[in-house]
Parts: C-alpha cells; structure tokens; sequence
C-alpha cells in the first residue's frame, strides 16, 4: 500500500470538502475509505489519521448519514468497521440526494415564502429580483430531481461527452 499516495489524497480530499462546506475530519475520513481497498475500524483511522476517537466517531455518523459509508462487520471480529460505498455513481447520486434535500429545498421553500410576503409589502423590496432567484432555483430543482429519478439516463447522457485523456 502507497501510504504517501493515501496520505496525499486524504489530504486533498480534505481541502477540497472544506471548500464544500464539509469539515475537514469528515472529508478527511471520508478521503481516507475512498483511497482504500478494505474496511476501517475506528481505532485504526484514529491512528491513520492522528485525529480524536470522537472526531472520527462524529465523522463516521456524518458519512453515514449522507449514505456515502456503511458500518461493515467482518466475520470473526467484534469491532465495527466502516467502508465507502463502492460505486462512485451512487456516492454522487447520495451526495447530490442530500445535498438538495439539505440545501436546495430549505432555500427554495424561503424564497417563495419570501416572494410571497414581499408582493404584499414591496417598499423597498427588490421583488423583481426575487421572483428571478425563485424562478432559477425552481429551475435547478427541476433539473436535479430529473437527474435523481433517472440516474441510469444521466450516466447514458455523460456517456455521450468526449472521453478525453
């Protein structure tokens, strides 16, 4: 195993999810089971990583929650381990799952309470503005919920662009 390879993706990995607004441990975790080819106990990514068990732990629960790592139980050990969901479509289709469900669908649900509210009272209100926001992100929401409900149909169109190396 390259650890100098590992150690480099990890590291980038995690700068690449703080500049997502994902903290650097989780990214980092998350680096860590993506580069790997097997399981990850706790302790050992503790290590691995030289960061705190409950960060680690924290972490783990984060991943979980965006279905990018599943917990893993290896026969003849007691430990739970964790591993990356192997298929890096689904890990995107996860992520892009979550993150309109976490992101795109609060900020939609405000700007059109907001539009609402701001016909009704307009004075020094930027409605026209606010109405094209509103307009645009309905618009992102229609491509991404076309986009999760045919993920077969968006690798088929990905497969369509040049492959160039």
């Amino acid at each position: 195993m390259n650890q100098d390879l590992i150690s480099q993706f990890v590291e980038t990995w995690g700068t690449m999810g703080s500049s997502w607004g994902v903290s650097n441990s989780v990214a980092r975790v998350h680096g860590l089971l993506i580069i790997t080819d097997r399981p990850w106990c706790i302790d050992e990514i503790v290590e691995k990583l030289q960061i705190s068990k409950s960060n680690v732990s924290t972490s783990l629960k984060e991943l979980r929650s965006w279905s990018v790592v599943k917990k893993v139980f290896l026969p003849g050990d007691r430990r739970e381990f964790y591993a990356c969901e192997s298929d890096a479509w689904e890990m995107l289709f996860n992520i892009m799952r979550q993150r309109k469900q976490r992101e795109l669908d609060p900020i939609l649900a405000s700007i059109s309470a907001t539009c609402e509210q701001a016909k009704e009272a307009p004075f020094g209100i930027a409605v026209d503005r606010l109405v094209q926001m509103k307009q645009m992100l309905e618009v992102f929401d229609k491509l991404a919920s076309l986009a999760l409900k045919s993920e077969a149909q968006v690798k088929a169109l990905v497969s369509l662009f040049p492959n160039k190396k």
